[in-house]
């Protein structure tokens, strides 16, 4: 059956995180541990579907010179790989993590760039994918040469086909995603702040922010709270939710899973509350697996109840 998600990750990357006992600058510092994974925010929500048994399509641009790291991992949780190989690298991103702090170091090379060729195959490949009613998940960073233009005009192919779109993305993207008429965003509070051209310094304007962006934009507002949890804003709730204390092994793809649960519980029909705690159960199961993986679908469930959900009405009162 052709899935009813499509991700969409311009500009992946290939993570490789190096686990340390204390990270010192200026010194030599030897590793415990090192992963290497395919990444990107797109592929991040597409790799935690698959790992709760949901299929998805995952596109976008990758390198030819190194893809079968990708390959590997669509092969692994039964994601159908619709990637546009370019040639070239995907880029590689370098994350340290300091054992002793919990800090992460991120180094990120130089990525793709992909051609106006390469960027009008892409809209083709896209046309093909686009039907009324599929979610496409809009993700990541735009690769150099790739316009906030182009952007738009893939934002505008998916509305004209009558397909539903979320996006988690940044800066003028964001903007343009906000305007465009999108059905989901999902900003933490700084880029959230960035958009509105002012700060956002305590709980109350996030989520008179967040609300009012509900309200007059987008159906469903997902703000990300960090450790304090997220709220998220819909038409049927206002809701904040929270997981208990987690020993955080990486922050990476939290964000990601966050997205990639709200979706599961948005296809699979659950309630805002159910949609609220699944969502959070995928993030706090990525706090604690570098590998973006979910453990047993009966430790999912056996998590839901131990989400703190809270509605935002109440809580003001």
């Amino acid at each position: 059956m052709d899935p009813d998600i499509v991700t969409i990750t311009l500009n992946p990357a290939i993570d490789q995180t190096v686990f340390l006992e204390r990270f010192t600058p200026g010194t030599v510092n030897r590793a415990r541990l090192r992963t290497v994974q395919a990444g990107g925010k797109g592929v991040n929500v597409s790799a935690m579907l698959g790992s709760y048994g949901i299929p998805s399509k995952a596109t976008g641009f990758a390198g030819k010179a190194n893809a079968s790291v990708f390959s590997a991992l669509f092969r692994e949780r039964g994601v159908e790989d619709a990637f546009l190989r370019i040639d070239g690298e995907t880029r590689v991103g370098i994350k340290i993590v300091d054992d002793s702090t919990r800090a992460t170091t991120d180094i990120n090379f130089p990525g793709l760039e992909p051609t106006l060729a390469d960027q009008a195959r892409f809209e083709r490949k896209l046309r093909l994918l686009v039907k009324p009613g599929r979610w496409f998940v809009l993700a990541g960073s735009l690769p150099a040469g790739v316009s906030v233009d182009f952007f738009e005009e893939l934002l505008a192919l998916m509305k004209r086909g009558g397909a539903k779109v979320a996006v988690d993305t940044s800066g003028e993207a964001l903007r343009v995603a906000i305007e465009g008429g999108v059905d989901i965003v999902k900003p933490n509070e700084h880029e959230l702040a960035e958009i509105l051209g002012h700060e956002l310094p305590d709980f109350p304007s996030r989520v008179a922010a967040a609300i009012e962006l509900q309200k007059t934009k987008v159906p469903h507002v997902i703000l990300s709270l960090g450790s304090e949890g997220a709220l998220f804003i819909t038409p049927e709730q206002s809701l904040m939710a929270a997981a208990p204390p987690v020993k955080v092994v990486s922050t990476v793809g939290a964000g990601d899973s966050l997205l990639a649960g709200y979706l599961a519980g948005l296809v699979t029909g659950l309630k805002p509350a159910d949609r609220a705690r699944l969502a959070t159960v995928f993030a706090w199961c990525a706090l604690e697996d570098v590998r973006r993986v979910l453990p047993s679908a009966a430790e999912v469930r056996k998590r839901m109840p131990r989400i703190t959900v809270q509605s935002l009405s109440k809580m003001n009162a």
